[in-house]
């Protein structure tokens, strides 16, 4: 069966709501007597809203609230940047810290996806951009992407070498334009680095995945404001949300964006190894292959080598936004601080 996406959350209503629970639910069928649509903001390539429903004799599992993303344009790196939708459709959520799905949506036509998610709005709360949240809430974060990481750890494949050879051809393209861009404002010597390291990621990771280490779901955009904190914390945990980056590679990229791209020296200086160890403990304690200390500890400064990427990918979609430039400088900082010239050599 198939259903159309709406264009925008605000042309929903009780019959839609209806027939995609019934459908493409787990409920089987349910009808949607009364439905408030609450438009919310723009969640960068999706457009959001809260759905409040009264249903006729509901399932007693069936929440009344819900959470809705669309996304109309279809991500032009599909084929490395799955996207939401895939991540939910083939995700369980039984026992890992995530929304919950309720329905998953594609129209193969266009490409127009649709996810239906729990609304966690009344038992987490989020951080504003750009206060980092408090330490307990730091760990609780690590936390529940260790146990992600730990849920989803694989073997390396060959198919890994190839995306990354697609991706170093996207950023070969649009690192000049990058430069260009800063002109002046990027010391020469930096410029030089950023080049090298741009250039050698490709050989860096396939080096990396012939060496035996796991690999795993990342998340791909995993920083402090894109997880939910419980406000019971004796009962939830910390919820990972916005998974649109998400794809197969090794963890230590998630915790470098996490920490050592958001993170100014000082704060990292107090923090970043308990962080890191925080994240060590939970994995080793789920999952089948424990990483010891100085594996994890080289991934998560490769990880940061790699993630050189992240602001020209960031300046090429949208140049005026402000994000890419400090993750620019912090990236810097934070490349000197962990001695990851010692990686290119």
């Amino acid at each position: 069966m198939s259903v159309s996406i709406p264009r925008a959350p605000i042309d929903i209503d009780a019959d839609w709501l209806s027939e995609v629970l019934s459908d493409h639910g787990r409920h089987g069928p349910v009808q949607v007597k009364e439905l408030t649509v609450t438009p919310s903001t723009r969640w960068n390539v999706a457009d959001t809203a809260f759905l409040e429903a009264e249903f006729v004799d509901p399932p007693a599992d069936l929440p009344a609230r819900f959470f809705l993303k669309i996304r109309q344009d279809p991500d032009p790196l599909a084929d490395i940047f799955p996207g939401e939708q895939v991540f939910y459709a083939t995700a369980n959520k039984t026992g890992l810290p995530l929304a919950d799905c309720f329905v998953s949506l594609v129209d193969p036509s266009s490409g127009a996806t649709c996810i239906l998610l729990e609304d966690l709005s009344t038992t987490h709360v989020a951080t504003p951009w750009p206060m980092p949240p408090t330490l307990p809430h730091c760990h609780m974060a690590v936390r529940s992407l260790a146990a992600l990481h730990a849920h989803w750890a694989q073997s390396a494949t060959d198919d890994l070498n190839k995306r990354e050879r697609v991706l170093g051809l996207h950023v070969s393209e649009m690192l000049p334009a990058f430069l260009a861009k800063l002109g002046d404002r990027l010391p020469e010597d930096r410029a030089v680095l950023l080049e090298r390291v741009c250039e050698r990621i490709p050989a860096l990771k396939a080096d990396r995945y012939k060496g035996g280490g796991t690999v795993t779901r990342i998340h791909g955009d995993a920083h402090f404001w894109n997880v939910l904190y419980p406000r019971d914390e004796n009962r939830d945990d910390a919820i990972l949300i916005d998974w649109e980056d998400w794809r197969v590679d090794f963890a230590g990229m998630d915790l470098a964006l996490m920490i050592a791209m958001h993170w100014y020296p000082h704060r990292r200086a107090f923090h970043e190894v308990n962080l890191l160890k925080s994240y060590l403990q939970t994995y080793n304690a789920s999952a089948s292959t424990r990483i010891s200390w100085e594996d994890f500890w080289h991934d998560y400064r490769l990880g940061h080598v790699c993630n050189a990427v992240v602001p020209v990918f960031q300046h090429s979609a949208d140049n005026t936004h402000a994000s890419w430039w400090s993750h620019l400088e912090r990236w810097f900082l934070a490349f000197e601080d962990l001695n990851c010239r010692e990686l290119l050599e």
